[in-house]
């Protein structure tokens, strides 16, 4: 019915995402859904296997649901529009159409004089994951969930010892001038701690999660009691079957949605000192208070308050490897 968005504009009429859902319409969706994910908006399909680290492989499925709905959404609060779920004004594709990133939702990728030390931070982080083909979500009201290991509070790459709260964990937006903006840079660990690291559930060894960008989590309750981001779908693993406590190409890979990998935090009671038992490969906050201020940040993105079942998007990264290419 409808091949492309071109031929929709050229109809010179209102629809609606009923219509594109159509099988024959299919590749008009796609194209919708391909210019909302270029421009930050819809998250990506997100991919790897045993051989491909994980990362963005599609921009739609050529389905408009609820995600699709929700950036269609965030796209009219940006350009002034009014919305009406389910319809596509021809007013409102004609402007997804000709919508370029760059100056629709521009990011100011370079460091200025003028900038924080949190804001230079935020931008290496972006401009690392620019440079994995990472996706970005850019709307001043969407948040970037990014792991770095081996880093501190400042920036500064540290020795990345074993069982040692040593890693960040990060949630940068990006502003309405288009400068990235430091929402919460904690203390953590991405990496299993000293006790499943000798005692693993899995006889291959203890959990550590593969670099890359995985889309897996919701909200939910870690172990059926404390407030986190709960692992519903694939993600890849190194097994440290040697216990080395390093990833290397000799470990076993595994690849599932049923680890139990989630993002949550040690006890409200105490900050302890190493991260011993309080991590088997998930990511774990040292502080639980910053701990329930980093769910709160997080649950203002206007996908998950589209959808409470929303699959947030979490990247991990190695800070040696950022720091190689990438400068404050």
């Amino acid at each position: 019915m409808y091949s492309s968005l071109q031929h929709i504009i050229a109809a010179g009429r209102d629809i609606s995402t009923d219509d594109l859902n159509q099988p024959d319409s299919q590749g008009a969706a796609m194209e919708l859904q391909v210019r909302l994910c270029d421009l930050g908006l819809l998250d990506p399909t997100i991919d790897g296997d045993r051989t491909r680290p994980f990362g963005p492989v599609d921009k739609g499925d050529g389905k408009l649901g609820v995600n699709t709905r929700a950036a269609l959404f965030e796209f009219c609060q940006l350009a002034g529009l009014p919305y009406v779920d389910r319809q596509l004004s021809l007013t409102l594709l004609q402007m997804v159409n000709a919508a370029q990133p760059e100056q629709f939702l521009p990011i100011h990728w370079e460091p200025r004089p003028e900038d924080s030390l949190q804001t230079r931070i935020a931008k290496c982080v972006l401009r690392y994951m620019r440079s994995k083909n990472y996706w970005i979500a850019r709307s001043p009201r969407m948040r970037n969930i990014v792991y770095v290991e081996g880093m501190d509070a400042r920036g500064t790459l540290n020795a990345d010892r074993p069982n040692e709260w040593n890693d960040r964990r990060m949630v940068i937006r990006i502003a309405d001038n288009g400068q990235p903006e430091m929402l919460a840079n904690d203390q953590g660990t991405t990496e299993p701690g000293k006790f499943y690291s000798w005692h693993p559930t899995n006889p291959n060894g203890v959990a550590r999660i593969a670099f890359g960008q995985y889309k897996a989590w919701v909200k939910g309750l870690h172990q059926g009691r404390w407030p986190a981001l709960v692992q519903r779908e694939r993600i890849k693993l190194h097994r440290d079957l040697n216990r080395d406590s390093r990833r290397s190409a000799t470990d076993p890979i595994d690849i599932g949605k049923t680890f139990g990998v989630n993002q949550h935090s040690t006890s409200p009671n105490k900050v302890p000192d190493f991260v011993n038992s309080f991590s088997a490969g998930c990511f774990v906050g040292r502080r639980y208070a910053w701990h329930l201020s980093f769910l709160d940040i997080v649950q203002q993105d206007p996908r998950y308050l589209a959808n409470q079942g929303y699959l947030f998007i979490s990247t991990i990264i190695d800070g040696s490897d950022m720091m190689r290419f990438e400068a404050l």
